[in-house]
């Protein structure tokens, strides 16, 4: 489904937290929320800067990623259309840790801080949603740390498009992913070439099948096991 057309309420509610919020819960974040444009490899919010918005991916994909000062850089997380991200950081009020750039082109909403804690606060079903994802988010996290330092290199790709698929985390994702090589590569910070090598083998295994600027998942609970006996 596409945000094309549809107006901030109607978006909004393609987000199933929303809907669970009271009807004042709901018109004050459809008030408040903002919704901005992000061309690939553009900074949707810095590290190190006061996070003031909880991030959500109404359409497109971003990452988030580390860069050191020799150009060095570490991916997290890639969050694809229908995830949310920066929870934990708008909490606790501090600078973010990590950098959010878009890996295509990108619509992404924006609910202010102080929306978010007047939710946290007074709507039990927003509480209860931000501790599940809390949660999640957490396992996503150490299992990435894991693929990284454990899994060979086509484990690695298997497993970063597998984690897309998380029903709770990102319950829009489809089976056809539009989802090029070189995205790949950003989200496991591997080279092109690696990438295409990796789903190649992924192909044979007939886990998944490729075409342009596209990725199919034929199996994904295969895609899921796929390397985790190397642990």
């Amino acid at each position: 489904m596409t945000s094309v057309g549809l107006n901030l309420f109607d978006q909004l509610s393609m987000h199933a937290w929303f809907l669970a919020l009271a009807p004042e819960h709901q018109t004050l974040v459809a008030k408040t929320t903002v919704i901005q444009h992000f061309a690939p490899r553009e900074f949707v919010a810095r590290r190190g800067v006061i996070s003031h918005y909880w991030i959500g991916v109404q359409r497109g994909l971003i990452k988030l990623a580390i860069y050191s000062a020799d150009g060095r850089s570490c991916t997290f997380s890639g969050i694809p259309a229908g995830g949310w991200v920066g929870e934990g950081s708008v909490i606790k009020r501090e600078v973010r840790k990590y950098d959010v750039i878009a890996v295509r082109d990108a619509e992404i909403m924006l609910i202010p801080e102080q929306t978010f804690h007047i939710l946290l606060a007074e709507s039990l079903p927003f509480t209860a949603f931000v501790i599940r994802q809390l949660n999640e988010r957490m396992g996503e996290f150490i299992a990435s740390l894991q693929n990284t330092r454990l899994l060979s290199a086509d484990a690695q790709v298997a497993q970063a498009i597998a984690q897309l698929f998380h029903p709770v985390l990102y319950p829009r994702t489809m089976a056809v992913l539009a989802f090029s090589q070189e995205e790949i590569g950003l989200l496991t910070g591997l080279s092109r070439q690696r990438v295409n090598q990796a789903l190649q083998e992924l192909a044979r295994l007939n886990l998944v099948t490729t075409s342009y600027q596209s990725i199919q998942v034929v199996d994904l609970d295969g895609l899921r096991r796929f390397g985790l006996a190397e642990l």
